[in-house]
């Protein structure tokens, strides 16, 4: 009849031998799997912070179409008077304000890209009116009124000054994307060595263990 009381199972399987080849192959397994998760947040964390900074790229340009959006609908309507020229012009109004407040959320751990966007909505802000008052100039005195103001808006090139700017954090951007596309290569190689390393600890390990007790077992035959 087997015995299967604890203390015959202990002196059945937990040997010297038994343990030794367990525990420290266990311990250099436990600390791989600890080092390829730390390795594997930081290859995540760097990942997201790609994508985040092709987002920001991506608003930036969703914000210059809004504008040139809203521009030419603004000068269609005071070429033609006609105010299904002003449909643009009314949806990129909305969609401005809200693409403004998501620029700034993408780029808000970077001090000098939120000083940049802060300058673009002083900026955004002017050229909207600029906009506004030249068709309210329009509506509420003629079309060469208007016309004219428009001539003198654009000889102070506040919509230059934007696409400026707006190159500035572009480009700063892709700076950033660089770097961190160089990050999340760097973690990639990171993974790979710490999984040949895990993987040769392993095996020297389990080899040193194999050859000590083999000399033991020698040792005491003798």
């Amino acid at each position: 009849m087997s015995d299967w009381s604890l203390t015959s199972l202990r002196h059945k399987y937990l040997t010297f031998p038994t343990l030794l080849r367990s525990i420290p192959v266990g311990v250099v397994l436990a600390a791989g799997i600890l080092a390829t998760s730390w390795t594997h947040d930081l290859l995540s964390d760097h990942y997201d912070m790609v994508v985040h900074t092709y987002e920001a790229i991506d608003t930036t340009k969703d914000v210059l179409i809004a504008l040139d959006d809203a521009e030419t609908g603004q000068r269609g309507y005071l070429v033609s008077g006609d105010k299904r020229y002003l449909a643009p012009y009314e949806k990129a109004m909305e969609r401005l304000h809200l693409l403004q407040k998501d620029l700034m959320t993408r780029i808000s751990d970077n001090s000098g890209q939120v000083a940049r966007v802060k300058a673009l909505d002083v900026l955004i802000e002017k050229k909207l009116e600029e906009l506004k008052h030249s068709i309210s100039l329009y509506d509420d005195v003629g079309a060469d009124a208007a016309r004219t103001n428009e001539i003198g808006y654009m000889a102070v090139g506040t919509m230059d000054r934007i696409r400026d700017v707006i190159g500035e954090i572009t480009v700063t951007e892709h700076t950033l994307l660089d770097t961190r596309h160089a990050e999340v290569e760097a973690d990639e190689f990171r993974i790979r060595v710490v999984a040949i390393i895990v993987g040769l600890a392993s095996f020297l390990t389990r080899a040193g263990v194999e050859m000590y007790l083999a000399r033991r077992y020698r040792v005491i035959r003798s």
